[in-house]
Parts: C-alpha cells; structure tokens; sequence
C-alpha cells in the first residue's frame, strides 16, 4: 500500500512538472513565432563538438574509476559502451545500466563492476556538479538586496562544506551502501574502497564536463543573440545546476526541469540589457537548441559506441 502510495505521488508530481513547464514553454515558443528571430545554426557545430567533449570526458572518468576499483578491460570498448548506454536515460533510467552492462560484459568487465563503478560515478558526478553549480550562486547574488546576499553566503558556504565531507569515505561510502541495500546488492566492503585521494581525484575530473556544457550554452546563446563569452563565465555553474537538478528528478534525461533552469539562466544574462520579456523568449529558444545540440551529440557518440561494441572478440581458439 505504502509502495502504490509513493508510486502515484511521484506520478502527480510528474504531470504537474511536465504541465507547468510545457505551458510555459508553450507560451514562450508562441510569442518567439510572432517575433523575429533569426538562428544561425552554425554555432550549433561548436555546441555539438562542446558536448561531445563533455560526454568523452565523463566516461574516462568512468573507465578510471573501474580501473581503481581492479577492472583491467580495454579502455576503447568502455567508452564506447558508455557513449551507447546513454541513450538509455531517455527511456527510463535503469535502462542505462541495463544497456551499459550488457556492452561491457561482451568485452570482460563483470555487471558487478560496471553496476558499482557507475553508482560511484553518478554520485560523484552529482558531487562535482554541485560545486560547480555554486559559481551560479555569484551571479545571483549580484542581483540581491545586502541583506538578501548576507543570507545567501552561509547557505552556499554550508553547501560547500557539506558536499566537501560527502568526498570523505566513510561518509561516501555510508550513502553508496545504503543506496545497494536499496537495490538489494551486496554492499561496498572497507576494503574495497576508493582512497580521499581517488575521490577528489574524480571530482575534479568531471570539471571539465561543466566547462564544456557552460560552453554548449553560450554557443546556443549566440545561435540567437551574440553574447561575450566573458560575460557569460558562470555558464558551467548554470549547465551544472541544471544537470544536476535533472538527475534528481524522476523525469527521463531531466527533460523540461533542465530546460526551466536553463531559461532562468538566460533570463537572468539578458534582462538586463534586452528586458524581461525578450530575454524570456530568448531564453526558451535557447533551452530548445540546447536540448536539441545536446541529443545530436549523444546520438552521433552512441552510434559511435554502438559501432565499437557491435561485436565481442572472438576467444581465442583452443589448441589443437
């Protein structure tokens, strides 16, 4: 009973989120179509190639993680399941480990190992991104009141602090066991666990993940409005926010919750010279192209990956 009663609360919350944003959306899209507004698609290649890097980058350090933990499989076959396996978080998002798991294991890598190492990347990639995400807090609180600001400082400070401790193993690892209690697999033994050293390590290796997103999101900025790229310097903590924000929710690829935070974002860097209303339609026409820059990319590298890990190496032949 409980079980249907959590599954039909986050089902309300569902609609309620894909309702309140699609309207919006909606409404945005239709003022942007009786306005003119001219793309120039060609940023569109410079947003594509930034997140392309951004995905290579988060599978490397996927990869490094499982060669920590002991994994000894061929880097390119890994990469390569894991540009194909994202695909899968658009449809749910255990589809993404299903399809990861099985592309490795043709290649040698245990399920065990591919399901722990990919836990361990969400949550640390999660980590970085908030971090990250803590460079938007700046630009926020330019726009606040002192009083305001003197508020905002000991939450942000806090939250720094906070997820700084969560890099601590024990802390880590205490959240990643409970997590594998959750989908009844055997819990992390001390032994096996990755070094402070080894966590901050990964941390820091996701950086440039948000650096390439906050890069995509000026490109598809400037595909409508030009910008300076020095105006836009916390473009990765808005990209970050928005990602991490994304993951939390139970939407598929944080579809709509990323694209509200991305409008915000943009709201925020336009209205100032263009005002409010315009910097909203520019927004909204912003959050679509990144969407759609960022599926281009992830469709062209899982093709790549699926062309890569078609096939498993054949076993050596026994001897005669």
């Amino acid at each position: 009973m409980k079980k249907k009663l959590i599954f039909f609360a986050k089902l309300a919350i569902l609609i309620l989120i894909v309702w309140l944003v699609g309207r919006q959306l909606y409404k945005s899209w239709g003022a942007i179509a009786a306005q003119p507004l001219t793309i120039h698609w060609a940023w569109g290649l410079l947003a594509v190639a930034a997140f392309c890097g951004s995905l290579l980058t988060a599978a490397l350090v996927w990869r490094w993680i499982a060669f920590r933990m002991g994994d000894r499989t061929p880097t390119l076959p890994l990469v390569g399941a894991y540009t194909f396996s994202q695909m899968g978080k658009y449809i749910f998002k255990v589809a993404l480990l299903l399809m990861r798991i099985d592309r490795t294991k043709r290649f040698g890598m245990a399920p065990g190992h591919c399901t722990l190492s990919t836990l361990l990347e969400n949550a640390l990639y999660m980590i970085s991104g908030a971090l990250v995400g803590m460079v938007a807090i700046l630009q926020i609180a330019r726009d606040l009141s002192p009083s305001q600001a003197m508020l905002l400082w000991p939450v942000t400070v806090a939250g720094v602090l906070c997820l700084a401790a969560a890099c601590y193993p024990p802390v880590f690892y205490r959240l990643v066991n409970v997590l594998l209690r959750g989908m009844k697999k055997p819990e992390v033994a001390r032994e096996q666990w990755l070094s402070l050293p080894t966590l901050l390590l990964c941390v820091v290796g996701f950086v440039p993940c948000w650096i390439f997103g906050g890069l995509a999101l000026w490109a598809s900025l400037c595909a409508v409005h030009p910008v300076a790229i020095a105006q836009c310097w916390w473009f990765p903590g808005a990209y970050a926010l928005s990602v991490i924000v994304g993951m939390a929710a139970i939407l598929p690829g944080g579809l709509g919750i990323r694209e509200a935070l991305l409008l915000a974002a943009i709201t925020v860097q336009l209205s100032p010279t263009l005002g409010h209303d315009r910097a909203v339609l520019l927004g909204t026409a912003v959050a679509v192209l990144q969407r759609l820059f960022q599926v281009i990319a992830e469709l062209f590298l899982g093709a790549v990956g699926a062309g890569i890990t078609a096939k498993a190496p054949r076993s050596p032949a026994p001897p005669a």
